[in-house]
């Protein structure tokens, strides 16, 4: 089947953003919202970001996902989004797309946004993914990693670990099956979560890289450094040992909400309704200081995923 044959029978009846004019044009207006608008993009690619056998559904899934929660983390909410899709001319069956199509429209009307453009082209192998997705922020402006201040409660949202644990089970075989759907498809915080970030947070950004490095850059951003209580943070199913901490803070994919906000907002935060919590605080001197169960722990040289 032809590609523009692939956008009018699969994607074009996703195209429900008031400006994809039936995905006819090379164009989408653009929605501009009441308060600021804001846009991200993510691509994944087949063999690096997802396995070749995982579910086609779990792909599409994954990658709204990892869009949403920097949409979620700068205080704002998703809106629109436009796909690039390269689908691999052998090893991927067409009924694959219109499975794809299928699980990507509902995860976009999970979090009330629209598909309002992209481009479809064929590839000589390896599925390649990429969603630009726009979002209405809640507040006057977007919710920076820059903006944390000395002093500030360090927070994050959900659990950590889950996708680690997911991948150590594919790889490896080491734990439970469980966990395997965790690195498919990340568990993000409900979309409410971005009226908690707009109207409290000083700084945020999700969790992508992994819980150490990804503290180190938000502080960073702020010129500033970071102490974390390794035994205080909410590891999926526990962490056992030191080692263990430090491996599932490491490794990332969980895109949950990192994020500081001043030490008066802790009653608010408490009582969000959201499962938040407090893991260290921001420091005037730059660096990483991290301890467990009460005492000073040195940290490895890596503690975060590399890109390149």
């Amino acid at each position: 089947m032809a590609e523009k044959d692939w956008i009018r029978r699969y994607f074009a009846p996703l195209a429900k953003a008031p400006g994809a004019a039936g995905l006819t044009d090379d164009t989408a207006e653009l929605s501009k919202g009441y308060g600021p608008l804001i846009a991200t993009v993510d691509a994944m690619v087949e063999g690096v970001h997802f396995f070749s056998d995982d579910p086609v559904e779990t792909v599409a899934r994954k990658l709204v996902r990892v869009n949403v929660s920097d949409i979620l983390a700068s205080g704002a909410v998703p809106k629109e989004a436009l796909l690039t899709l390269g689908w691999p001319r052998q090893g991927r069956e067409e009924e694959q797309i219109a499975t794809f199509a299928d699980s990507l429209g509902a995860e976009l009307d999970r979090w009330g946004t629209h598909l309002a453009g992209g481009d479809t082209v064929s590839v000589p192998s390896g599925l390649f993914l990429s969603l630009t997705l726009t979002g209405e922020c809640l507040g006057a402006s977007p919710v920076r990693r820059g903006g944390g201040r000395a002093g500030d409660d360090v927070w994050v949202t959900g659990e950590v670990g889950a996708a680690r644990r997911g991948y150590l089970w594919k790889t490896e075989g080491q734990g439970e099956a469980r966990w395997l759907s965790a690195l498919r498809e990340p568990i993000l915080p409900p979309i409410e979560a971005a009226r908690l970030i707009s109207e409290r947070a000083n700084a945020a950004m999700d969790v992508s890289d992994g819980l150490l490095g990804d503290l180190a850059s938000l502080a960073g951003a702020s010129g500033l450094g970071a102490e974390i209580d390794l035994s205080a943070v909410p590891f999926a199913g526990g962490a056992a040992s030191l080692a263990e901490a430090i491996d599932l803070s490491s490794w990332g994919d969980d895109y949950q909400l990192l994020f500081s906000a001043p030490p008066e907002a802790a009653a608010f935060i408490g009582d969000s309704g959201l499962k938040v919590t407090r893991i260290g605080r921001l420091l005037p001197a730059p660096g990483l200081v991290a301890s467990y169960c009460g005492k000073l722990v040195n940290l490895p040289e890596t503690i975060a995923f590399e890109h390149g």
